[in-house]
């Protein structure tokens, strides 16, 4: 409930609504405090209440009439609206800029590019975080706060294929468990007592972004604790020291952090296994059928889709890995290849999830490769050391970064309760055994842009 001069997410004016038009329209403008956040609007006479957003929100002013085709007059009638805000990352110490992993450069925030005069600006995309890097060399052509500490979401799941891929045999069975079928967010659709290849498993896990699959391969590599301790030492193998890993799925957990730099160490280093590169290209696969234990009731096997659409979309896309919860936002692991070579593009905190912006970042790095000078590189395995912060991370800073010795379950998969329904953002329908549905969402959040232009917003996976 909205409590006056306080909203939980910041008022964004859309548009060109200066404050003085929102006085208009029976809000009134609350001054910031010096060095605060901008304005709020509040005001228990207002002809719309005041929404009560989601701490992943932000509230804009949007028409409730809009304007007439053609007409130049602006709308009079306004209402709040809450919409997806991108995440702020987590605080942490100051690097100090020889110790940072990649390179000193990289220890910066904003967009970072060392380009030759005459090369087209790099395009503006929604990220709060990006890396767009050489795969075969590991040669960093730009980035924007690559080592900024974000919600990895579901792109988490590509540690999960790195760490276990080399340890768990193809055709090894793992019996699905009720924990396992109970998974949070989207799930492929196994049934309790059913045997699944681990084949399969991968194929759900990287292909559907699966929460069931994630449980039921670690389960097979000896348990959730197990396996996350496996996946925070591979991490810290290849010097992805921004990475804590707390769930397999990738779904929120306190703690569970990565960042633009290490998802692509992540995702270069996975791209080396031919099994991973196999399952992330695979276009459509069948997933095992089985049988109810209680109800008795038969499934058939099924088709499973892959649900990257750079691989439809973009001609040369290789992989690798979408992401979204409601507190990441789109997260997103790319590559692909042109002319003989290949570009890996990472990309957190976007309220997007289209695969246009990634489009445009990879055209921008296959046009100007040859003309810019790297900013950074991808570190090899064992190159690097954990970096050297500049002063202790204040208390306040590490409260709000939720602290990375959060641990998740004492043993076994989560049980359903083990996350809020707001961590455990589901994507899409898929199908399961019996023509079912595996229920996610296809949700579509609309936002204004301009003055009564609105947006449609596809929610990914997880």
């Amino acid at each position: 409930m909205f409590r006056q001069g306080r909203l939980r997410g910041r008022l964004r004016v859309a548009g060109a609504v200066p404050l003085a038009l929102v006085a208009t329209m029976g809000y009134a403008a609350v001054p910031a405090a010096a060095g605060g956040s901008p304005a709020a609007v509040v005001s228990p006479a207002a002809p719309h209440p005041m929404p009560s957003c989601q701490e992943w929100q932000t509230i804009t002013l949007v028409p409730q009439t809009p304007a007439k085709p053609g007409s130049s007059a602006s709308p009079t009638a306004w209402k709040p609206w809450c919409h997806n805000a991108p995440p702020t990352p987590f605080g942490h110490a100051a690097w100090d800029p020889p110790t940072v992993v990649g390179g000193p450069q990289l220890g910066q925030s904003g967009v970072i590019v060392d380009a030759e005069p005459g090369v087209g600006a790099l395009p503006e995309v929604g990220d709060v975080s990006y890396v767009l890097a050489d795969l075969d060399t590991g040669d960093i052509l730009a980035a924007k706060s690559p080592h900024a500490w974000l919600r990895p979401a579901s792109t988490l799941k590509t540690l999960t294929a790195l760490t276990l891929i080399p340890r768990l045999d193809p055709e090894q069975v793992v019996v699905a468990t009720d924990d396992q079928v109970a998974a949070n967010g989207t799930r492929v659709g196994m049934v309790a007592g059913n045997p699944y290849p681990v084949h399969s498993l991968f194929e759900a896990l990287l292909m559907l972004s699966a929460n069931d699959a994630a449980y039921g391969l670690a389960d097979a590599a000896g348990g959730y604790d197990e396996t996350l301790a496996l996946m925070n030492a591979k991490a810290k193998e290849i010097g992805a020291f921004d990475t804590v890993a707390v769930d397999p799925s990738g779904l929120d957990e306190p703690g569970q952090r990565s960042s633009a730099y290490d998802l692509a160490l992540i995702g270069r280093a996975a791209m080396a296994l031919p099994d991973f590169r196999k399952y992330i290209v695979t276009r459509d696969a069948v997933f095992p059928g089985g049988t109810d234990k209680r109800t008795k009731q038969k499934y058939e096997p099924f088709h499973i889709p892959n649900i990257n659409d750079l691989l439809a979309n973009y001609p040369g896309a290789i992989g690798i890995k979408p992401g979204r919860t409601n507190r990441a936002q789109h997260t997103f692991i790319g590559a692909a290849t042109r002319d003989g070579r290949s570009l890996i593009v990472t990309q957190m905190g976007s309220t997007s999830g289209s695969w246009k912006p990634t489009a445009a970042l990879l055209d921008w790095g296959f046009a100007n490769a040859d003309r810019v000078a790297p900013v950074g590189r991808l570190v090899e395995p064992g190159d690097a050391a954990p970096p050297r912060p500049l002063a202790e991370v204040p208390a306040s800073l590490a409260a709000g970064a939720e602290g990375s010795g959060a641990k998740g379950p004492a043993s076994g998969t989560p049980r359903p309760g083990d996350q809020t329904s707001a961590d455990a953002e589901v994507g899409r329908s898929f199908p399961v055994p019996g023509g079912g549905v595996v229920k996610g969402a296809l949700v579509l959040v609309t936002l204004l842009v301009g003055a009564g232009a609105y947006l449609v917003r596809r929610r990914h996976d997880n």
